[in-house]
């Protein structure tokens, strides 16, 4: 089963929505659809600026290469219009990131 992390930045919170609300919604709307294996958060330079963003890892049921990529794109964006509608906007666009485990290390996949 391949592995998957998701790194969304967090925008601006709806009035008092807490960044552990954030993160508790993030893990809820991919647990539907996924089992979370880790959730964490992290503050890169990005852009020259430091953008906390929610990261969660998870697992894509086996089938072809394409085919897994498109599970994880699809995961993505389920948990982005999940945040969106209830606690957060992810912004800046740009900062989104989703990797793939492979060899030990987490790369880049490309938009689909």
């Amino acid at each position: 089963m391949p592995s998957y992390r998701m790194h969304l930045p967090i925008g601006d919170m709806r009035p008092g929505i807490t960044p552990a609300e954030v993160m508790e919604q993030a893990e809820l709307a991919l647990g539907t659809l996924h089992v979370v294996e880790k959730r964490d958060v992290e503050a890169p330079l990005v852009g020259g600026k430091r953008i906390g963003r929610v990261v969660l890892r998870f697992a894509v049921d086996s089938s072809t290469w394409a085919d897994e990529d498109a599970t994880a794109r699809q995961a993505l964006r389920v948990v982005i219009d999940h945040l969106e509608g209830t606690t957060a906007t992810i912004a800046p666009p740009f900062a989104v990131l989703l990797t793939r485990g492979m060899g030990g290390r987490f790369r880049p996949i490309p938009p689909g």
